[in-house]
């Protein structure tokens, strides 16, 4: 379920991302804001790509070797709650973070390049 809200994330980040792009780029009254839109838009998508194999590549080590038939083990551990909030939370936590990383350095890219003269 929580990777389905990551997903669901996604398209609506990307289908957001296009509608402001491409607003701002045919409507005159927005053109100042296309610089951001098209960062914020490309820097949180990358973020969220990062971000979700970030994720993948800590449970990696631990899932390789699970099994579905060995029985339940005798008593839990702390690296077990770990492994199971990461399991259940991950996917949403480290694509949001990932997005708003993202979105954050393409604000500032932006505001870099508009505070340069001439450009």
């Amino acid at each position: 379920m929580r990777y389905a809200f990551a997903l669901l994330e996604a398209v609506i980040f990307s289908v957001a991302g296009a509608v402001a792009t491409l607003a701002t780029a045919f409507f005159s009254p927005l053109r100042d804001l296309f610089a951001f839109a098209w960062r914020m838009w490309l820097w949180g998508s990358l973020g969220f790509i990062i971000g979700n194999v970030v994720l993948l590549a800590i449970l990696f080590p631990f899932l390789t070797n699970v099994g579905i038939a060995g029985g339940a083990p005798r008593h839990s551990d702390v690296l077990g709650f770990v492994l199971l909030g990461l399991t259940l939370l991950g996917p949403l936590l480290f694509s949001s973070v990932g997005v708003i990383l993202g979105c954050l350095y393409g604000w500032r890219l932006a505001r870099r390049r508009m505070a340069q003269p001439g450009v």
